[in-house]
């Protein structure tokens, strides 16, 4: 099976700066797959790289079998690969419906022009009616999303990926900044509505990671140092020197 995502011995620099060090990583289609480190180890810089922010100074990114190491993270985006940042990117002044809708435009491969395909298109308020329930925001339609909650705009961020159609998920720390019940709705929303697409997630709170992922690696100094199912890294002796600590998972079962 081909990879949905896969690096190849990626390297990057920063001046003489090395922060990536020969990452190789894959992700299989409709995989869950976290990622997991210290700070600074290099996660965002390749999340970036991943998204056509950056290029690496060496290797190779695939996205299902095609090279997308240098093309326009624009570019990345029509292939069907779309990327949540730990800040949230909603439009503040337009509803939560049009920021839905917006999105939805890029799941139109039709010509017409932009104002056209919004005014008229049923497609595009179907697709948008769809992400707006499996999201939770039916109840928030019409409010300008700049008003939403903290957590609610993350639900809007994941919404408007999905809405633009996007096979393959980038989630940057999508629990970061919520209490203990709002992080647990965030894992459940998560688990619903990417069902059948591909995500790769950047997390700390390890209870999300182990409630969401079904393959994890970890990121150490630019090196990928373990990756497995989420009870093998558990286990794994030098994933709990290196990050997890000696004491991990005491509370979190087997």
């Amino acid at each position: 099976m081909i990879p949905a995502l896969a690096l190849y011995g990626i390297e990057k620099r920063f001046g003489s700066t090395r922060i990536l060090r020969g990452v190789d990583l894959s992700v299989e289609p409709g995989e869950r797959h976290a990622l997991i480190g210290p700070n600074g180890a290099g996660k965002s810089t390749l999340f970036n790289l991943i998204a056509g922010g950056t290029r690496p100074n060496a290797g190779r990114i695939d996205l299902f079998g095609a090279e997308i190491t240098r093309l326009a993270p624009a570019a990345i985006t029509r292939r069907g690969l779309a990327r949540s940042f730990q800040s949230t990117s909603v439009f503040a002044r337009l509803s939560v419906f049009d920021n839905l809708r917006c999105a939805a435009l890029l799941a139109e491969r039709k010509r017409a022009r932009w104002w056209q395909r919004f005014a008229g298109s049923r497609t595009v308020d179907a697709r948008a009616e769809q992400v707006l329930d499996a999201v939770g925001l039916s109840v928030r339609r019409d409010v300008w999303a700049g008003t939403l909650s903290y957590a609610e705009q993350r639900a809007l961020d994941l919404g408007i990926a999905l809405a633009g159609g996007a096979h393959t998920l980038l989630l940057d720390e999508p629990t970061a900044g919520m209490n203990r019940s709002e992080a647990a709705r965030a894992i459940e929303l998560i688990r619903e509505a990417t069902a059948g697409r591909t995500l790769l997630m950047i997390e700390h709170d390890m209870d999300a990671v182990f409630a969401i992922a079904d393959r994890i690696s970890v990121l150490v100094q630019g090196r990928v140092i373990a990756s497995g199912a989420p009870a093998a890294i558990r286990a794994d002796a030098a994933v709990r020197d290196a990050y997890l600590g000696a004491g991990f998972g005491a509370g979190l079962g087997t």
